[in-house]
């Protein structure tokens, strides 16, 4: 991912919701960090959104 990554956000999440961002990790062909792939997904929301 581009840009400065110096802002922290912390969430807590249940367990159903790790498992599932894992499950969705181990489909990518690099196998992103949690907190790459939890990126990822907000923006493909993000991008969505935008094009509504």
């Amino acid at each position: 991912m581009a840009g400065n990554l110096d802002q922290l956000v912390q969430i807590r999440c249940d367990k159903a919701f790790i498992e599932t961002l894992d499950e969705w990790r181990r489909l990518q062909p690099d196998l992103p960090s949690r907190a790459e792939a939890i990126r990822r997904l907000v923006r493909k929301g993000l991008d969505s959104e935008a094009g509504k």
